[in-house]
């Protein structure tokens, strides 16, 4: 039991060792208040490369459209710019 309470010390909870995909690695983290969550955000923000946080930006674009990096590859490429209103 000491051991249990020794790993949760800091409010965070270890995740299953399973692959979750994106999340694989990541930690379930409880906060007290929204400033410390914030807190916690800027300072992983501000440990990741610029590099590192296109590319994550170009994931949540890609998932939150439904595209696959292979549809996203394989699409046809032209130089023109499709504006929709």
């Amino acid at each position: 039991m000491a051991d249990h309470e020794d790993d949760n010390s800091n409010n965070k909870i270890n995740e299953p060792q399973s692959s979750y995909g994106a999340f694989h690695g990541k930690r379930i983290s409880i906060f007290t208040s929204f400033e410390d969550a914030a807190r916690a955000e800027a300072l992983v923000a501000a440990q990741q490369s610029p590099i590192e946080r296109l590319r994550e930006t170009v994931e949540l674009i890609l998932r939150v459209y439904g595209v696959t990096r292979e549809e996203l590859n394989n699409r046809k490429k032209s130089n023109r710019i499709t504006i929709l209103q």
